[in-house]
């Protein structure tokens, strides 16, 4: 018993020299943040439906039977295809407008020629006016002196009233040669556009929607041949209560989401505003012109996005996304490491939305405590940190 007593001291001198020989752990390089207030605005989720930028139905102005239509990896076009601007998406056969074409070219000319001879009588009816103006006046002169009879002056008058009055017939028919060559050249402006109309060319850079024509086929301005849609841009399109109208302006940039397309926000800006609200809901529509160059968003989908509503939501406190850690007690918990003097201290939290890059916590934490925003995961509750710039 004595000689047990004589050794626990011992061994206990012996723990005590071990542990003061044992290194200090050193502290850890950490920086940190400190908790702010946020203070939110309140927002509304709308629902938008997406519209192509624009869409055109096209349809040939006249009527025939379709000679060919344009392919695209040895098919015909189908919805979803894509057409370059001023591709010839169908033809209608040209023979019965080349032939209209011919006919009207024909009348010009021979409108061009009536007018040549008119105008030749013309001349040849001025020169005989100037010839019988002259002999009445020689014959007027005479009479006078008394060196004519009355019968010869009566003849040279009546001479010049005839020529006179064919003078005014070859211009009257001067003029109706020249109403008939705008006639037959208006004519022949029908009837070339005519032959232009028998080829259906798309207006811009567009996406099929739908095609209506089959080679052999006859086809009219009653019938739509191609439905296009400009995709390479879309606009989203919702309604809007007067409180949140008021805040928005033309311009003013807009994020979307798409429940089709997880993970992707869309960036767009306000390109129109309705003036007056909409009869029936009371809502005003609005436009947002999203850039859609990848063709992701199609006409029909339906987006997501937030808008503030000017009423102010309580503060919170908020603190970086990267200070957040896994509680090591309880890893379906989060924690955040805050430092209290030298020593990092773990501390249960309980998080809300995030703003940004910035994370609500609605409990855990008080506004000017310091938390690690780098480090957290490499230190341990009790380590000694050294803060770092």
């Amino acid at each position: 018993m004595k000689r047990f007593a004589l050794i626990a001291p011992f061994l206990a001198l012996t723990a005590c020299h071990k542990q003061a020989a044992a290194p200090e752990k050193p502290a850890m390089p950490v920086r940190v943040a400190s908790v702010d207030v946020y203070q939110p605005k309140s927002a509304s989720r709308y629902s938008a439906s997406i519209y192509p930028a624009r869409q055109v139905n096209l349809s040939f102005r006249v009527s025939g039977f379709v000679r060919d239509i344009y392919h695209v990896g040895g098919r015909g076009l189908e919805p979803g295809d894509v057409v370059p601007a001023g591709a010839v998406l169908a033809h209608l056969r040209e023979d019965d407008y080349n032939h209209t074409a011919s006919q009207a070219g024909s009348q010009v000319e021979a409108a061009k020629e009536a007018r040549r001879s008119a105008a030749a009588q013309l001349a040849q009816a001025q020169a005989n006016q100037a010839k019988a103006e002259a002999d009445f006046a020689r014959a007027k002169a005479l009479m006078d002196t008394q060196s004519l009879t009355r019968p010869e002056f009566d003849s040279a008058k009546a001479q010049l009233d005839v020529t006179t009055a064919q003078v005014a017939a070859a211009k009257a028919n001067v003029e109706s040669a020249g109403a008939n060559i705008r006639n037959a050249e208006g004519g022949l402006g029908t009837a070339r556009l005519a032959q232009m109309d028998t080829a259906l060319v798309a207006p811009f850079m567009a996406s099929v929607i739908q095609r209506g024509v089959e080679v052999g086929m006859v086809a009219g301005p009653s019938q739509i041949a191609y439905s296009l849609a400009d995709i390479s841009s879309v606009k989203a399109m919702f309604g809007v209560p007067d409180t949140v109208v008021v805040q928005l302006r033309q311009g003013h940039p807009m994020d979307l989401e798409v429940e089709a397309l997880p993970g992707r926000t869309f960036h767009g800006t306000v390109s129109a505003i309705a003036a007056v609200a909409d009869a029936e809901t009371k809502l005003f529509q609005v436009e947002i012109e999203i850039a859609n160059r990848d063709r992701m968003l199609k006409p029909g989908m339906i987006a997501a996005l937030s808008l503030e509503e000017g009423t102010m939501a309580p503060p919170v406190p908020v603190i970086p996304l990267s200070a957040v850690v896994r509680d090591k007690a309880n890893p379906g918990n989060f924690a955040v490491m805050v430092v209290e003097g030298k020593v990092a201290k773990a501390r249960k939290v309980a998080l809300g939305p995030t703003f940004g890059e910035l994370l609500a916590v609605t409990s855990g934490l008080k506004p000017g405590e310091q938390v690690i925003r780098a480090g957290g995961t490499l230190v341990s509750d009790g380590d000694t940190v050294e803060v770092v710039r």
